[in-house]
């Protein structure tokens, strides 16, 4: 029998498996991906990537072989990022297939509320590039907490819906006053998605919740670190390693909220010290029906707890049959 015969049988008999195992859909799209809030972390160097003097392009090409999806946090700094940096991103992915960029909408349109001609050509020309290489999981629109639920920034909400208009967009708030029994219909009637986030429990903060518009579910998880998040400062909000409980809990909302929608995407926030990496390796186990995922042992040595869900890449032995063991994808 030929090397051709042989691979279509195997790719017949991986189809047939996906077809039970996804409920009778033969579409091989991954269901829940998992990731964390932007790949160029400083903190990363230390629990993740094998030389901190790698560049930009070369963290992305590493981080893409453990992980699906990711939050580009550039866009939302710089004003001078076009189709060009995202035809870059692309091709660093190029070995994941899967791989899924979630574009953060620039502070000027969110936390401003400008809309600059110049600014919105070049977003639109990054969305557009990753769009055509069926590369762009969705537009985050994230406010800050004064942004609050007034006729005003509804309606500068409503104009950023038509200026992107043609993109998927998922939007954050962070005020408790979009906490409202309208909200899901206001949102769905502008095609925007809603951002479920997990946040400290502090009063008028957003509270967490499951719910979701359209067909996708986007959840950001930002760790609970409440003395952290009244200093205001960046590192310390975000400085909170999620607990085996807390996991656990996260990982029973995922399983009952993936059979309501098509595409659920976790995003790990918790950034400060590298913990989205072991937070984000957790859940991909927790979801996951193997035994053990691969991750850097990098990462398992700043984080020993992983040791009951994860093996180092260093030490696994190649094998002809993959499908026994895989990467954090």
């Amino acid at each position: 029998m030929s090397y051709i015969a042989l691979a279509i049988i195997r790719n017949w008999g991986d189809a047939v498996k996906n077809f039970f195992l996804n409920g009778g859909n033969m579409k091989k799209e991954p269901k829940v991906l998992i990731g964390t809030g932007g790949w160029d972390h400083e903190s990363f160097d230390r629990v993740f990537y094998p030389d901190g003097d790698m560049d930009s392009l070369q963290k992305l090409h590493h981080y893409a072989q453990f992980f699906d999806v990711v939050e580009v946090r550039p866009t939302f700094w710089d004003e001078a990022l076009t189709c060009n940096d995202a035809w870059e991103w692309i091709g660093a992915v190029a070995d994941n297939r899967r791989f899924q960029f979630n574009v953060k909408l620039h502070q000027s349109f969110t936390h401003r509320k400008e809309i600059k001609p110049a600014l919105t050509k070049n977003v639109r020309s990054v969305l557009q590039e990753l769009l055509k290489a069926d590369r762009l999981g969705t537009l985050l629109i994230q406010f800050p907490y004064a942004f609050t639920c007034t006729s005003a920034h509804r309606y500068h909400l409503m104009r950023l819906s038509e200026v992107f208009a043609g993109f998927p967009m998922h939007v954050e708030f962070r005020h408790e006053s979009w906490n409202y029994p309208g909200l899901a219909g206001f949102l769905a009637e502008h095609k925007l998605g809603t951002v479920n986030a997990d946040l400290p429990r502090i009063k008028q903060l957003m509270p967490f919740s499951t719910g979701f518009t359209g067909d996708t579910a986007y959840i950001r998880l930002h760790g609970r670190n409440e003395h952290g998040w009244m200093k205001n400062e960046l590192d310390a909000r975000y400085d909170y390693l999620y607990n085996n409980r807390e996991v656990r809990e996260l990982t029973r909302r995922l399983e009952i909220l993936t059979p309501k929608c098509k595409h659920v995407t976790v995003i790990c926030n918790n950034t400060t010290q590298g913990r989205a990496i072991a937070n984000a390796v957790q859940l991909v186990s927790a979801l996951s029906s193997e035994n053990s995922v691969v991750v850097p042992g990098k990462t398992l040595a700043a984080f020993p707890q992983l040791a009951g869900v994860a093996v180092p890449v260093d030490e696994q032995p190649i094998l002809i049959e993959a499908d026994s063991y895989r990467r954090v994808v």
